[in-house]
């Protein structure tokens, strides 16, 4: 097998995808797919009432999850093990992505986010997430 990078990981199947743009957003390369907005908006059917596309209305965020795992899940050690092993890799990423990766650990618990950070040398302040 071929050699890999970070992004696509050893188990790709496409080629190694370095080529190709990724397929997410947001995202830090240039010339990739952004949000649709409101052009991709459905249209309300009738049925028996209306329906269409809403925003959840339940607690369950993008970091309640994670919170719940690293606070409540995690012994004090998987705590420091998890920092240790995430600051590793990301310590060679460019600056912005330490800076925005690190601005949602903050999201996820304010001190995985800070020692995270400090780890890295991130810039939280200013961070576009």
């Amino acid at each position: 097998m071929g050699s890999y990078n970070i992004r696509d990981g050893p188990m790709t199947v496409q080629g190694n995808g370095d080529k190709h743009a990724t397929n997410y957003e947001p995202n830090s390369t240039a010339g990739t797919p952004v949000e649709g907005g409101a052009a991709y908006k459905w249209s309300p059917q009738t049925l028996s009432g209306e329906v269409g596309r809403y925003p959840h209305a339940h607690p369950n965020d993008n970091y309640e999850q994670p919170r719940a795992l690293f606070n409540k899940t995690f012994t004090e050690q998987d705590r420091k093990d998890c920092i240790a092993n995430i600051s590793g890799p990301l310590s060679k990423c460019r600056q912005d992505i330490k800076d925005r990766f690190c601005a949602h650990l903050i999201k996820v618990d304010q001190r995985y986010g800070s020692e995270v950070a400090k780890n890295v040398g991130a810039v939280l302040q200013g961070a576009k997430i």
